[in-house]
């Protein structure tokens, strides 16, 4: 009994480990991929300046690259989180954020409004990603398990 016992707190320690593991992983990989965005439509707005249309000038090759590095770690680490709900939160933050570089508005207040709202998103994503993390650790001071992620 006492074994079983030892290999149940085992695991959980494991998987509680990885998942505070995995969680800050993403949520720095999150603010990694903001701070790209925010470089892409800074760079999107001055184009405008002179093209009159926000996003009708390619952004640089490198910036365009550290964007899709970005993205492609949130989306690998997106993939291991547990908790159903967050991790779909988490893809719509993304989407949000990345379909911002496929679009094209003719008036970049629009395109203002766009980003900011897509930024909120990925806001509220971490902040649901640090309460994810308190639940966990609270419950570990507490001495007993956390509550699984639906």
């Amino acid at each position: 009994m006492e074994r079983q016992q030892d290999a149940a707190r085992a695991l959980h320690d494991r998987r509680e480990s990885f998942e505070l593991d995995h969680l800050q992983k993403l949520n720095d990989a999150l603010q990694v991929l903001a701070r790209t965005a925010a470089r892409m439509h800074h760079a999107d707005m001055l184009a405008s300046r002179e093209s009159g249309r926000y996003g009708s000038t390619p952004v640089s090759e490198e910036l365009s690259e550290e964007n899709r590095v970005a993205s492609q770690e949130v989306r690998m680490l997106r993939g291991l989180v547990l908790d159903d709900e967050l991790r779909e939160q988490v893809h719509l933050a993304q989407r949000t954020i990345n379909a911002l570089g496929w679009t094209a508005f003719s008036d970049p207040t629009e395109a203002t409004a766009a980003f900011m709202a897509s930024i909120t998103q990925l806001n509220e994503a971490q902040d649901r990603i640090a309460a994810r993390t308190r639940e966990i650790y609270l419950a570990s001071t507490a001495g007993r398990p956390p509550a699984l992620p639906a």
